[in-house]
């Protein structure tokens, strides 16, 4: 009765200081937690611990206690080791370890891109008139606004209109506005923004903007309230919106100075030492996360003036400050360390500055945590680095006199080796250990020379790996904990279906046989112990995909399905859909027929659609099995797979019709493990693993189509072959234009033959060839009987010559010859080599089939340019053909073949007259291949659709003209930059004429060469 009565006496002041005026720390917590929302009159003092002005925050400390508080200094420059007293009205409100005194901004805050949403906040209000300021935007769509308040004596309601004033002073009714543009998603600054409008309203009125969209509001003026009090306000808007009400009735007043206590452990201000680990610079102070032996903690320097951040990276420090505690209580871990200013940051001498007492006789720095030990290479840990650390154990190797050993940074391997303990370590027991590094097979290990127990300790909060930590070896020897379907209890190990993947692993679990688990099977379970890598002890290397767990303890979330055919079943095509039960580990059933299987892969479809799953049951299965199939389906690939299935026949059947998939629906990921039929060309065959692959060609596009018996012989379809091919559709890509496909037959009937090979085949070839021969031989033939003409014709010329003027023509019979050789050897020398070489190319055995067909098509197409040119020279060079018509008519016979393979219509005017005139060859030629170029220029570059030729004389002078209706010259000179354009001024100034180009963009161009008969 007497303690009750002390405990009454005791806390009697704090229960009277509730609801009641403020004094102290205690009171303030008390109401913060009890009365939210309510405001107080406060008085206290105190002396600042810590202090951050640019956050208005803030740590006290009075007799009752030590705060974290926020509140609105209004600039006043608090820092620690100054007394202060806060005096005025507030509302309390807990923001998690702060204690929050009355706004520090809005009183409510609902910005942001949302739908019409409710939020609240409270205040406290002086009667009369108070500073009031609404800011509203809207994004696009719909928009909305609604604000109600309540108060001493006041429902809940909206605020009336005479409640309202506006003004500097406040002397009218109504709200003044400005309506600006909100261009992002969140308020703009009104004070920046160019106003779209401004005005009086008498009230919250949103008919006032200039647009429905990207518009914002601010409302300014004053509210006027009956009573004093707190006032909580809601306000509901789309999209988001800012309420300002009020001014702050709180002051901070700093009274003196006091000294920081000193530190103490366990106590709330204290010291912390460790590593600094990483280092970040803010507008408000410097962050350090700090790596002590207990855990991590963040450390946060208010005032860094003085000290240079970027020194303290991977040094170790000593930090004095207030401790705020992380949310797991006095035991977790060391949570967040409130530093006032550099000066109460240490910088510790590093590990190679330690002194004598803590190094060896080599001078190497004692290393105290794991991770220390850890980060060091092999090669370093063989120097034998000293060791002292201290932590849990994890697991346990009797066979090995080794064992685990985890401290707040990490785990590590310990073998011990010492006379210091007769019994053998166990797991949850708090050792001291001392010793020196090792290399170890894998990572650095401690050899241990003392051993201490400490007791017992709670063995230390597990890490839960991502699958890249577990492949990769880097959390070797850490406590852990997976989470998991056990698919399957092997002789050596588990099978476990984690969310990021199938993992195998060796486990040793505590008090149980392996074959014990067999009673876990397909449960679903989390596994607790120390992870090892399982590694090459050769290359040292690590072996992807197997983990090893030793002390593994085995919790059962859920037990497996009695039947797992009662799972609930889904159609295939619904395993892409939305599911709110869905899950990693939630299990699906899918029924269908078997189209192919290929291991570990089978293939099943289920009405129009199709699933491919991965059986871990041995039971055989079969093309046309009707079946039911349970597992957990994965579209991490983007196409459904069911992993760990279980499978179970229900019957056979034959298989459906396949589908018919033309040229434009051949890639869609949607078809993947469906049945299809396609026409195909046979372009290569050749082995693949478990049997042939087919390459095959539709259109443009080839995909491979595998048949998995080895040995088939498919050698009477021979390559080039139209074959329609049935099969099982198998998509490598992701949505409708999937990146390429293959198509998986059951065996050879799936092959259907429609035509063989094409006409080229190597009888033919070699007929081809033998004509191809005879072109050759006739026209080497040709060539020579040209040559001799041109001969007789060479003699000829030189009697006429020397009966006119034998010096002038004998030169210019030197040139006609010259320039016929040189025609026969541009023309002909140069396609008879080519033609040389595709027939080499043709008679090659190692060409493919259509190479050949192609090498002797361009064969002909060389010999048909050759006859055309041979007909260009004999014609130049024939005396038969020395007249104008003559001219003409071959000119037309060009200009018809030329300009109609262009698909260019041509016409010729009349205008050559009765009288026909006499043309030398030299003319004739020079003139005709300046023609040429002229219809080659408009081919090329007009896009002309008709041509008109022109050819008359006048004055004993040829006029040839050649217009075209194409996109004519650029007004510059139309000469600079035309090579064409030179070749035939130069061609006309040999035979003592000229060439002239005329036009104008958009009505064509003209091309006029004038030539003397004589």
């Amino acid at each position: 009765m007497r303690f009750a009565l002390l405990v009454v006496l005791l806390l009697e002041p704090v229960w009277a200081a509730v609801g009641a005026d403020i004094t102290n720390l205690a009171a303030l917590r008390l109401n913060a937690t009890q009365n939210p929302k309510e405001s107080f009159s406060i008085h206290l003092a105190g002396d600042v611990w810590w202090a951050n002005p640019a956050q208005n925050e803030f740590v006290i400390k009075d007799g009752s206690g030590v705060e974290e508080v926020q509140m609105d200094l209004r600039g006043v420059p608090v820092k620690a080791g100054q007394t202060v007293e806060l005096t005025g009205r507030a509302t309390i409100m807990p923001s998690g370890a702060n204690l929050r005194l009355g706004p520090l901004g809005p009183v409510v805050d609902n910005d942001g891109v949302h739908i019409m949403v409710e939020k609240s906040g409270s205040v406290y209000l002086t009667a009369g008139r108070n500073p009031f300021r609404l800011e509203w935007f809207n994004g696009v769509e719909k928009y909305g606004l609604k604000v109600e308040f309540e108060g001493p004596g006041l429902p809940r309601g909206q605020i009336p209109d005479n409640a309202l004033f506006r003004g500097a002073d406040g002397g009218e009714n109504g709200l003044d506005y400005v309506c600006v543009e909100a261009p992002s998603e969140m308020l703009p600054d009104f004070d920046l923004a160019a106003p779209l409008k401004r005005g009086t309203t008498t009230n919250l009125d949103l008919s006032v903007i200039t647009q429905p969209e990207r518009v914002a509001l601010c409302f300014t003026g004053f509210l006027n309230v009956p009573r004093d009090g707190s006032y909580t306000f809601y306000t509901t808007s789309d999209d988001g919106s800012r309420l300002f009400v009020g001014r702050p009735m709180l002051q901070l007043t700093i009274t003196g100075q006091a000294a920081l206590p000193a530190p103490q452990i366990g106590g709330p201000w204290t010291q912390l030492e460790g590593k600094a680990t990483f280092v970040s610079r803010r507008r408000d102070g410097v962050n350090v996360e700090l790596s002590a032996p207990s855990g991590r903690a963040e450390v946060e320097i208010a005032d860094p003036a003085g000290l240079d951040a970027e020194s303290l990276l991977n040094h170790r420090i000593r930090a004095t400050g207030y401790h705020q505690k992380s949310s797991g209580g006095e035991d977790a871990a060391p949570g967040r360390l409130l530093v006032p200013s550099a000066r109460e940051i240490v910088i510790l001498p590093s590990a190679g500055e330690a002194p004598s007492e803590m190094t060896n006789r080599d001078g190497l720095p004692v290393l105290v945590t794991a991770a220390e030990i850890h980060r060091l290479k092999r090669e370093e840990a063989e120097r034998h680095y000293p060791v002292k650390l201290r932590g849990v154990v994890t697991s346990e190797f009797p066979e090995r006199q080794a064992f685990t050993l985890q401290d707040g940074t990490r785990g590590l391997y310990v073998i011990d080796y010492s006379e210091s303990r007769t019994d053998r370590p166990r797991i949850g027991e708090f050792l001291e250990v001392e010793g020196m590094t090792g290399s170890g097979e894998f990572a650095p290990i401690v050899v241990a020379r003392h051993v201490e127990s400490l007791g017992r300790a709670d063995l230390p909060e597990p890490v839960h790996p991502t699958r890249d930590q577990l492949m990769n070896g880097s959390l070797d020897a850490q406590y852990v904990e997976l989470q998991g379907i056990l698919t399957d209890v092997q002789s050596n190990g588990v099978i476990l279906l984690t969310p990021d993947g199938r993992i195998r692993s060796e486990l040793r679990p505590s008090g149980l046989e392996l074959q014990d688990l067999k009673a876990y099977e397909d449960a679903l379970v989390r596994v607790r112990g120390c992870l090892f890598a399982t590694w090459n002890y050769i290359t040292h290397q690590v072996k992807v995909g197997e983990i090893r767990i030793y002390g593994a303890d085995i919790n059962v979330e859920q037990p497996a399905p009695a039947n797992l055919f009662l799972t609930p079943r889904k159609r295939a095509a619904d395993l892409s859909l939305f599911d709110p039960q869905a899950s990693v580990f939630q299990r699906v059933m899918v029924s269908g027929q078997i189209i192919h299987v290929r291991q570990p892969d089978c293939f099943l479809m289920d009405g129009a659609s199709g699933v491919r799953f991965v059986a871990k049951n041995s039971e055989r299965l079969e093309v046309g099995d009707l079946v039911d199939i349970v597992g957990f389906p994965e579209l991490s690939s983007g196409l459904p797979v069911l992993r760990e299935a279980v499978a179970r026949k229900t019957g056979h059947a034959p298989l459906p019709m396949p589908r018919e998939l033309g040229v434009d629906g051949l890639t869609h990921s949607e078809l993947d493990a469906t049945l299809v039929r396609i026409k195909a060309t046979l372009v290569n065959e050749r082995s693949a693993p478990g049997g042939q692959a087919l390459e095959m060609r539709v259109g443009l596009r080839s995909f491979l189509a595998l048949l998995p018996a080895p040995g088939v012989d498919i050698r009477d379809v021979p390559l080039g072959s139209q074959v329609e091919l049935a099969g099982a559709y198998a998509s490598q890509g992701i949505g409708q234009d999937a990146a390429s496909f293959g198509l998986l037959l059951n065996s050879p009937a799936d092959i259907t033959v429609l035509a063989r090979p094409p006409w080229w085949t190597l009888g033919k070839l070699f007929v081809i060839l033998g004509a191809l021969a005879c072109v050759l031989a006739f026209s080497a033939l040709w060539i020579t009987q040209l040559r001799r003409k041109v001969g007789q014709r060479t003699a000829e010329l030189e009697v006429q010559i020397r009966e006119r003027q034998r010096a002038e023509q004998q030169h210019a019979m030197e040139q006609e010859r010259a320039r016929i050789a040189q025609d026969l050897h541009d023309e002909l020398g140069s396609g008879l080599t080519e033609i040389s070489m595709l027939g080499i190319r043709a008679k090659s055995e190692s060409a493919p089939a259509p190479a050949k067909g192609s090498y002797l098509e361009q064969m002909s197409g060389k010999a048909r340019q050759m006859v055309t040119a041979l007909d260009e020279i004999v014609w130049a060079m024939n005396p038969t053909h020395d007249s104008l018509e003559s001219m003409v008519s071959y000119f037309s016979l060009y200009a018809e073949r030329f300009l109609g393979l262009a698909g260019i219509a041509w016409r010729l005017e009349d205008g050559i007259g009765p009288v026909d005139y006499a043309l030398d060859s030299r003319r004739r030629h020079q003139l005709f291949l300046a023609f040429k170029e002229a219809l080659t220029n408009i081919v090329r570059h007009s896009g002309a659709t008709e041509v008109t030729l022109a050819i008359k004389v006048e004055q004993n002078r040829l006029r040839l003209a050649v217009a075209d209706n194409g996109r004519g010259l650029n007004d510059g000179d139309p000469q600079d930059g035309m090579d064409g354009v030179a070749n035939m001024q130069a061609r006309l100034a040999k035979l003592g004429g000229r060439s002239e180009v005329s036009g104008k963009t958009g009505i064509g161009t003209r091309v006029q060469f004038d030539l003397p008969l004589q």
